[in-house]
């Protein structure tokens, strides 16, 4: 096979590696970007709940100095009854007791609700907490996993890529300047095999004599359609 033939294939192999670490290390802080957001997300549902618990514990305590209140005015109320003098007016008191007892059991029944809904929080919290604590070690893991790929690809890359120079520098600078040219154009794949009289890149038929002369491996000969460097395995 024909040396700079031979040297473009070891160079697309070695492009082709490269390409995929890129495309890995590429996509890693994506990935950290999501543990960061799913670390986000479980926080603010701990802190929405913790939220939900002071807010019914502020209108627990809100209630119990309303149904104070409502108990001192029905004590009030009752103290007025040596006072009445008609039975109109004593009529008229009952009724103002009976609504204003009403109103604290509407305070009390308000009460029981927060205190349930207070320990039913109390309990979520403990539950959101354990969750965060798990999730957060997960993620951790996840994250340190992540991190040490970052640290292998950027060191095989450093590899890769110093192979690369070394496979280059062997090239002409004309085929070399050709194969970059294609390189960038076609999407990372300038070589390309003949595969049943037909090139493996734009999968078209090559002519009968182009196709003698790649099986030959003695040159750089482009495709007729795709203009990628032809080779064949045989």
């Amino acid at each position: 096979m024909d040396e700079q033939l031979s040297l473009l294939i070891e160079l697309q192999a070695a492009d082709s590696e490269l390409r995929v670490l890129r495309e890995e290390k590429n996509r890693l802080p994506g990935l950290l970007a999501s543990l960061d957001e799913r670390r986000r997300a479980i926080k603010e549902e701990l802190e929405q709940t913790r939220q939900s618990l002071q807010e019914a514990l502020k209108s627990k305590r809100d209630r119990d100095r309303d149904l104070e209140e409502g108990a001192q005015k029905v004590e009030k109320l009752k103290a007025r009854t040596s006072e009445i003098k008609t039975n109109k007016e004593y009529q008229a008191l009952l009724k103002e007791i009976e609504t204003a007892e009403q109103e604290n059991k509407t305070v009390e029944d308000d009460i029981i609700a927060l205190m349930e809904k207070i320990d039913a929080a109390t309990a979520q919290i403990a539950a959101a907490e354990k969750k965060v604590a798990e999730e957060e070690a997960a993620l951790l893991a996840e994250q340190k996993e992540h991190e040490a790929a970052v640290a292998r690809i950027t060191e095989n890359l450093n590899i890769g890529e110093k192979a690369r120079q070394k496979i280059a520098s062997r090239v002409e600078p004309a085929v070399l300047a050709r194969y970059q040219g294609l390189l960038e154009r076609l999407r990372g794949k300038a070589i390309a095999e003949v595969r049943g009289e037909s090139c493996s890149g734009c999968y078209m038929s090559i002519p009968p004599q182009v196709f003698v002369n790649v099986k030959k491996n003695a040159g750089i000969i482009p495709c007729p359609h795709c203009n990628r460097i032809l080779f064949y395995k045989g």
